[in-house]
């Protein structure tokens, strides 16, 4: 059934009895969680996108997963430290108190090699998890990555199980990780729109985006050193950087020969917070471009809110040119066993879909509709569905008889 939204309440094609109506009302009116919409092309009135330098690069409405730019995003490459996104992710995700000490161990010794990044941490020093996070995000320090991997996992090779089950579970389609620091590997890739929607689901830790939105921080002297280490961030995006930009609110910086420069960084504005990735980049070009890129979001899209109904209070939200509001868009239900999936276009293009699991449970300010396939509930009454649809029969029957009970008497 095709539907389509005008000036706020959803207008449906097809006219139903009102009693199979109030029944399709409780399964239609229903949102789930969002999902990506990938964007293979865009709308013909799309803004116009600027350039990039990079090979592949992304940028991505954060709690929508909506694709705003594409250049070759699921093109696999080496993410080379942005790496430490989902390694710094999984470590708050896994370690309540962020005071715990952990101990180097010989462990990190490869990793000390001269060219390596680093803190030089020593075998036997002994850090909070709090500033070994400060090191992979700011100082990009490859051993404490590895440290951190045996801490949380008991080994690197459990860690990198984690880090690709987290991966899947966010919707990655073409990552794989090897390692917990993002060195060279040709088993170690993944792509733009994957960072994407790993830094997507990062920035949702506050601790996450204070530590990797910091432009310094000190780790004070420890059990092994008599002077504190000053760690400086290397994203020129972040406030006292090169190129600052106003709402950057976490991002890493990565490089290797093999990788180039890469780049991974998330902004908001106005209530909308986006998501920039470019990979294999010469230069400082990723911050330039990184900055273009934000600028043609933020200047070109908004959130426009998505009504169900007559609610007063939006169910979801979808990124639209400036302009464009989401009573324009078609939107389109499919069901596939106990999934219904929504799917919204603009201008004859999929820009959003919203998936959930039958049954359905609906709440406005005017009633409180929970459906199943046997009964549904009206203000706590619970009415049987065999019941209702027997009652409709007889009253259609006494409607009947009472037709045809006049036409005889027509007659007579």
């Amino acid at each position: 059934m095709s539907h389509i939204y005008k000036g706020g309440t959803l207008v449906k094609k097809s006219v139903l009895p009102k009693p199979l109506l109030c029944i399709s009302l409780a399964l239609t009116l229903l949102f789930g969680s969002f999902s990506t919409v990938q964007a293979a092309d865009f709308p013909k009135s799309w803004p116009q996108a600027p350039g990039i330098t990079e090979e592949t690069g992304v940028l991505m409405e954060a709690s929508t997963g909506q694709i705003l730019f594409d250049k070759s995003m699921d093109e696999i490459r080496y993410p080379a430290s942005t790496t430490k996104v989902m390694t710094a992710l999984l470590i708050l995700e896994n370690v309540e108190d962020l005071s715990q000490i952990v101990t180097f161990t010989d462990v990190i010794t490869p990793d000390l090699a001269p060219g390596n990044s680093t803190i030089n941490a020593r075998v036997g020093e002994q850090l909070t998890v709090e500033q070994c996070l400060y090191a992979i995000m700011l100082a990009s320090a490859n051993e404490v990555c590895t440290q951190m991997a045996v801490y949380v996992a008991g080994s690197v090779e459990n860690f990198v199980s984690m880090m690709n089950e987290r991966a899947q579970e966010l919707g990655c389609q073409n990552t794989h990780f090897v390692n917990a620091n993002g060195l060279p590997d040709p088993n170690h890739y993944t792509t733009a729109h994957d960072l994407a929607l790993i830094l997507a689901a990062a920035i949702q830790n506050e601790d996450f985006c204070r530590i990797s939105g910091s432009a310094t921080y000190t780790i004070p002297a420890t059990n092994m050193t008599d002077s504190p280490r000053n760690l400086e961030n290397s994203n020129g995006l972040i406030k006292n950087g090169k190129y600052h930009y106003e709402g950057v609110i976490a991002g890493k910086t990565g490089h290797t020969e093999a990788a180039k420069n890469t780049l991974v960084t998330a902004a908001s504005r106005d209530g909308m917070t986006l998501v920039c990735v470019v990979l294999r980049s010469d230069g400082e070009d990723r911050f330039i471009d990184t900055v273009n890129l934000f600028d043609y979001g933020f200047d070109n899209f908004h959130l426009s809110p998505v009504y169900w109904m007559d609610r007063e209070e939006p169910v979801g939200y979808v990124a639209l040119p400036k302009g464009v509001e989401s009573n324009v868009l078609t939107v389109k239900d499919s069901d596939s066993g106990n999934v219904r999936t929504r799917t919204y276009s603009y201008q004859g293009t999929e820009v959003y879909r919203t998936q959930v699991n039958l049954p359905v449970t609906f709440d406005s300010s005017e009633a409180s509709v929970s459906f199943t396939p046997l009964f549904y509930q009206v203000k706590g009454i619970d009415f049987l569905l065999p019941v209702m649809i027997g009652i409709t029969g007889i009253l259609c029957i006494a409607e009947f008889s009472l037709i045809f009970l006049s036409i005889i008497k027509r007659r007579k």
